[in-house]
C-alpha cells in the first residue's frame, strides 16, 4: 500500500506516462495518469493530488493553464517539458509552478523532486512550530494554505509560497541569505534558475501580502545579502 502521497501525471506521450507511473509507484506513491487536460480536470473534481507532474504540450490545452489553475491550491506542480529555455522556466514559475524540469530527464531526479515538493507542503510535526502564526496584521494557516488579513479575508498560497513564508517567519528580524534559502528549500537547480525561482515566488508572496515591491514593509530585500522579515511573530493558540 502506497503511503507517500497521490501524484497525478499529465502527459500525452504514453511511454512517458508509463515510465513515470511505474517509477513513482515503485517509489511508494499512488499515481494516476492522464493524456489530456480535460481528463485530469474531471478527475480533480473528486480527488486532489498532492503533486501534479504536468507536460506543457498537451493535445487539448496548454499545460500552463493547469499550472495556473492549481497555483493557489494545496497541490504542488512539477512541470516536465521540452520547453527548456530560461524564459520558458520563468513563465512557468510566474504562473505558479513549484518546480520545472526540462526533457530529457533522469527518472531518479523526478522522484527526488516530487519528494522535495511533498516535504515543502507537508505540515510540520515539530512541537515548536505552530500551524497558525500571526505577523504584521496577517495570519497564516499552514495546514490549510490560507493567508488571512485583519478583516478575515482569506487568500490561498501555494506549497512553495507557504514554505518560503515559513522560513521567513521562523527567523523574524534576522537576515536570511539566498544560500540559506537554497539549503532550507533543498533546491538542486543551478544558481541562476534558483535565483529566478526565488524572485518569482517572493514577488507572488509579496503581492498576496499587499507588500509593495518597490518599497516593501514586511519582507525587505537587502541587496547583495538576502532578506529580512520585519515583524513580530506569534503563534495562534486557539
Amino acid at each position: 500500500m502506497s503511503t507517500q502521497g497521490y501524484v497525478a501525471i499529465i502527459d500525452d506521450n504514453p511511454d512517458i506516462r508509463h515510465m513515470l507511473s511505474a517509477a513513482l509507484t515503485d517509489a511508494g506513491f499512488t499515481t494516476q495518469s492522464f493524456a489530456r487536460a480535460a481528463d485530469f480536470e474531471r478527475a480533480l473534481a473528486t480527488k486532489q493530488p498532492e503533486v501534479c507532474v504536468v507536460d506543457l504540450g498537451l493535445p487539448d490545452k496548454d499545460g500552463l493553464s493547469i499550472v495556473a489553475a492549481l497555483a493557489n491550491s494545496a497541490t504542488a506542480t512539477l512541470v516536465i517539458s521540452g520547453r527548456s529555455t530560461l524564459q520558458d522556466k520563468i513563465v512557468g514559475l510566474e504562473l505558479g509552478a513549484d518546480d520545472y524540469l526540462a526533457k530529457p530527464f533522469e527518472i531518479r531526479e523526478v522522484i527526488a523532486r516530487v519528494r522535495a515538493l511533498l516535504r515543502r507542503k507537508a505540515p510540520t510535526t515539530a512541537k515548536n512550530e505552530a500551524e497558525k502564526l500571526t505577523f504584521s496584521g496577517w495570519t497564516i494557516d499552514f495546514a490549510q494554505f490560507n493567508l488571512i488579513d485583519a478583516d478575515g479575508n482569506s487568500t490561498r498560497v501555494s506549497a512553495s509560497e507557504a514554505m518560503l513564508l515559513r522560513i521567513f517567519l521562523s527567523r523574524p528580524n534576522r537576515l536570511i541569505t539566498r544560500d540559506q534559502l537554497r539549503d532550507e528549500l533543498n533546491e538542486k537547480s543551478d544558481a541562476e534558475s534558483f535565483d529566478r525561482a526565488i524572485d518569482v515566488r517572493l514577488s507572488r508572496l509579496r503581492a498576496k501580502l499587499k507588500d509593495s515591491t518597490k518599497d516593501p514593509k514586511i519582507i525587505k530585500t537587502i541587496y547583495g545579502a538576502g532578506y529580512i522579515l520585519i515583524s513580530d511573530v506569534s503563534p495562534v493558540t486557539a
